[in-house]
């Protein structure tokens, strides 16, 4: 079976989790930027990761553009968060809301939960950060804006299984969210 790990992110930790399990399942990864239509066509399962920004998928667009050749794949989306497991249900709905109804028909959905430095974040992430803080401690919510990092090899044990299962008869692609 012949892979391919498609992925966009914003500040590096979707990257990380590519690179690593590029490695792990020997597959080739590549930024959704930079993927030629004949390395989706040539794939038997793709696997697709995503960093959340501002309650969107960063991939949206290049999954939209790309229906006709992902349809009918088997795929398995990992979504990175801050916040996860803390916000899961608002994790699932961006996957419900961004990724088309008829490429989840045979996908796996992952979440693994990302990383924070603030310092390294543009002056407009930075701002939106804190006014999003300001809004959720109007509502009697507590935001912190501090620097955390929850990427790490382990999280990825789902997806690698998913992907392994997925070589075998015993992958059952319906909308498994891991």
């Amino acid at each position: 079976m012949k892979g391919l790990i498609v992925y966009k992110g914003k500040y590096g930790a979707t990257m990380q989790y590519s690179i690593w399990l590029g490695a792990a399942l020997n597959y080739p990864v590549v930024k959704s930027d930079f993927v030629r239509p004949d390395q989706i066509t040539q794939a038997d399962c793709i696997i697709i990761g995503t960093s959340v920004y501002i309650g969107q998928l960063q991939i949206k667009q290049w999954l939209r553009s790309n229906i006709p050749l992902l349809e009918g794949k088997q795929l398995i989306f990992f979504i990175v968060a801050g916040g996860v497991p803390d916000k899961l249900e608002e994790v699932r709905s961006y996957y419900e809301k961004c990724v088309p109804a008829e490429l989840r028909a045979n996908a796996s959905c992952c979440y693994l939960p990302g990383r924070l430095s603030f310092g390294l974040l543009s002056l407009k992430d930075k701002i939106m950060l804190r006014i999003g803080a300001w809004f959720a401690a109007r509502n009697g919510k507590k935001i912190e804006i501090s620097d955390y990092n929850h990427v790490s090899r382990e999280n990825l044990a789902p997806v690698i299984e998913a992907a392994r299962l997925m070589r075998t008869s015993l992958f059952n692609p319906q909308n498994t969210v891991l």
